[in-house]
């Protein structure tokens, strides 16, 4: 995995960059408050601001514009150093995230097993506590690096625990779907068995294609990514459907569960979006329905 590297700036480069953090925490509304706040003559700010405004970093308005800042920025975050072949807290963090990353895939593949009608090796239940120590682990380490990084380092790690959110809910809601599968009085069959279980298989495609975002730095992949979600909300409007054939607790469970299928794959998709934004500094978007 591939991350920038956090340049250290000295002398102008670090006012500058000492500039940009100050405008993108406290928002100030003059160039008069932001020289007081940073000790530093309103002429000097003044022209600072000219270069940044030119490099359309800042706007008349004093806001940061994230895509500029990540274009311009010779670095963005120490997790690896790619001169040195990776650093230790950035190789330790990376770990975290897979193996965060492969137990939620195990209760997501565990969920789908469930409604098959197999015998998971061990539930998505079971394996809830794992993915609540792993998400924990990863946390605490984001946290202690938040604290001794500065803008903005700071804020790739405010992006990586969102994405390590998203990973927890993925696994909380496949925890859900198993539930609602095995306290159902009935399930679903035929045709409609067969939609959702490609359903949950293009759920697997999305995370193998976040996987590859995620860790192998492949951003090229967010196209793939948008329109396999596509594909996938076609199918589920498809199934909703089919589903309205069925009487009222029949649709009921199936609605829950299609639902919930999509809340994963919303929750996946984000995973590659922020992926793509830590690795490039661009923000993808999102795919529109």
């Amino acid at each position: 995995m591939s991350w920038h590297q956090l340049n250290q700036p000295t002398g102008r480069e670090a006012t500058v960059a000492h500039v940009i953090e100050a405008i993108d925490a406290t928002a100030p509304e003059t160039k008069e408050d932001l020289a007081d706040q940073l000790d530093l003559s309103t002429h000097y700010v003044s022209e600072i601001f000219q270069d940044l405004k030119s490099e359309g970093v800042i706007t008349k308005s004093y806001v940061i514009d994230n895509e500029a800042v990540y274009e311009t920025a010779d670095a963005v975050s120490p997790l690896q150093d790619k001169t040195l072949g990776g650093t230790a807290d950035g190789d330790h963090i990376l770990t975290l995230f897979q193996s965060l990353y492969d137990i939620v895939l195990k209760q997501y593949q565990a969920a789908k097993t469930v409604f098959m009608g197999d015998e998971p090796q061990r539930t998505a239940e079971e394996l809830e506590p794992v993915t609540n120590e792993r998400y924990g682990a990863v946390l605490s380490e984001l946290r202690s690096y938040t604290l001794s990084t500065k803008w903005p380092g700071n804020r790739v790690a405010a992006d990586l625990a969102s994405i390590a959110k998203d990973l927890e809910i993925v696994g909380d809601r496949s925890s859900f779907i198993s539930e609602v599968i095995t306290q159902a009085d009935s399930a679903p069959s035929g045709t409609v068995k067969t939609r959702l279980i490609d359903i949950f298989n293009s759920g697997e495609k999305i995370a193998d294609i976040v996987e590859a975002i995620l860790f192998e730095s492949d951003a090229s992949q967010i196209s793939t990514l948008h329109s396999t979600e596509k594909q996938v909300h076609r199918q589920m409007s498809e199934l909703y459907e089919l589903a309205t054939a069925f009487d009222v607790d029949i649709y009921g469970h199936l609605v829950v569960l299609i639902r919930t299928v999509e809340r994963i794959i919303h929750h996946w998709v984000n995973v590659g979006e922020l992926a793509v934004q830590v690795h490039t500094g661009l923000d993808p978007g999102h795919v529109e329905l």
